[in-house]
């Protein structure tokens, strides 16, 4: 017998838009099929007037994250506990991580930022390797986490004082040992040298407001690190994935690699794509500081073209929890704020308001940059981002009449504001399937806490990366040449 069956709904993929049942037996999905063709099973969900997404996937966070400034070290409020139960409530059904190399050799700090979730996590878990020392064991370490099932590495090119920065030998070598081993490099792309000199420039001269952090880090430091990050792939045959790409100078850039067949993805981030750098003049602006910075309207604008054309495959969420204690430490001195913004429970009425309700993406298009490209990228799908047999049953069922006006009282979590705050979104989940278990409902996560149920993900990436999906309807992205599985 079925264990569930979620009927009556309107179910949304990357192919299209119908009306649909969904069947599920031991955790994963066993058939699709029209309205009322499936037969009953132990527990009947009516999902009659909602949207059903598959699980959405954030390939960006950072849970329970501790940040080092000059005056020691600052803790976000959240931790896998709370900030996965956010993201479940959120409609997100998996995310990943980081495990930022400091004391440890890449391997044992993997482990190390295991322990820290297992047994807390509410949803799917997996971790990218972020790597900071130029050192032969660091790189023979790459072949061992990729056949662990970790493929995707991350390298900061910038936060040298936090010791988290990666010098370009050790950029350029990681992308020719992934090139052969079937992973992929994602950087942080800011330059360090010009940022830093700016931000020394600035508190020289008692230039410390949040509009100051702003102009510390202009488009061209994003830009020139995209560029260098993209001539070492070029080079190396490499894979590269952008973060939470931010201005216009840089998309271009990305275009211009994709079309001269460089194998690259990028993503932005739901507040590069809903607020710009006019918060920071706000009283409460110093809250908004993250890096790469928030940017003008036209950055913006062209980000949002970069999204319905498909040089953008994906659109997390950066989140990063620091209450307002962490970040009011900096009300008038931006080195001393902790750069983030929280935004894991938000993503999707956000992008649903901004980009659907205004007609810049379709539902599958949505579908797309939320759940299924990052699926791809990451090394996930189809058991992840996609609603078919055999695919885990974890599934978002969304109001689209559903408006709410953001607070911080919107979400269950220890982090007491939001950068959304004032917005009236439309699209909120009423309940989030995963494993085929519901794990939230009304923005409320159901597990309690200590007791998660998320497993750890191992991911496999083909030797030579899969594209995303190509036509407008699946976020339009364009083809790489070779890059098929």
């Amino acid at each position: 017998m079925l264990d569930l069956v979620v009927r009556g709904g309107t179910i949304v993929t990357i192919d299209g838009v119908f009306d649909g049942d969904v069947a599920i037996r031991r955790g994963r999905i066993v058939a699709v099929a029209g309205p009322g063709i499936l037969p009953q099973a132990r527990e009947m969900i009516d999902a009659s007037g909602l949207l059903v997404f598959p699980g959405l996937v954030d390939p960006h966070v950072h849970l329970g994250h501790r940040i080092f400034l000059d005056d020691g070290w600052v803790s976000a409020a959240d931790d896998f506990a709370t900030g996965s139960g956010t993201a479940a409530a959120g409609g997100t059904t998996a995310v990943i991580d980081f495990a930022i190399q400091r004391d440890l050799d890449p391997i044992a700090t993997v482990a190390a930022r295991r322990a820290e979730a297992e047994g807390r996590v509410v949803i799917d878990y997996s971790v990218h390797p972020a790597l900071t020392r130029t050192t032969p064991e660091t790189l023979d370490a790459i072949s061992t986490l990729i056949t662990a099932g970790l493929p995707s590495f991350k390298l900061y090119m910038i936060y040298r004082k936090q010791g988290r920065m990666a010098d370009d030998a050790m950029l350029f070598n990681t992308l020719r040992e992934t090139a052969t081993r079937g992973g992929l490099v994602g950087v942080h792309a800011e330059n360090a040298p010009i940022a830093e000199f700016n931000t020394e420039q600035a508190v020289r001269q008692a230039k410390t407001t949040a509009m100051d952090f702003a102009h510390t880090k202009p488009s061209d430091v994003e830009a020139e690190a995209i560029n260098r990050a993209l001539f070492f792939a070029e080079r190396s045959h490499g894979t590269l994935y952008i973060f939470h790409l931010s201005t216009r100078d840089g998309l271009q850039l990305v275009g211009a690699a994709r079309a001269r067949g460089v194998k690259v993805f990028a993503e932005t981030c739901t507040h590069y794509l809903t607020l710009t750098e006019g918060v920071y003049s706000e009283p409460d602006g110093h809250r908004f500081i993250c890096s790469p910075p928030l940017r003008p309207a036209s950055d913006v604008e062209a980000l949002w073209e970069g999204l319905a054309t498909g040089v953008l495959s994906v659109v997390s969420s950066d989140h990063c929890g620091f209450d307002m204690a962490a970040k009011d430490r900096g009300r008038a001195d931006f080195t001393r704020v902790p750069n983030g913004l929280p935004g894991i429970g938000a993503r999707f009425p956000v992008m649903y308001t901004h980009a659907v309700l205004t007609g810049i993406l379709t539902l599958p298009q949505l579908v797309a940059v939320l759940s299924t490209n990052p699926a791809r990228v990451f090394g996930l799908y189809p058991r992840k981002g996609a609603i078919q047999p055999g695919s885990d049953a974890d599934l978002v069922l969304i109001d689209p009449g559903r408006r709410l006006k953001i607070s911080a009282a919107a979400f269950d979590s220890p982090i007491d504001w939001s950068p959304y705050a004032g917005m009236e979104l439309s699209g909120w989940p009423v309940m989030t399937i995963a494993g085929g278990k519901a794990v939230a409902r009304n923005g409320h996560c159901l597990v309690a806490p200590g007791r998660g149920r998320g497993r750890f993900l191992t991911r496999q990436l083909f030797p030579r990366q899969p594209d995303v999906p190509r036509s407008r309807a699946s976020a339009g992205d364009e083809r790489m040449e070779g890059t098929d599985p």
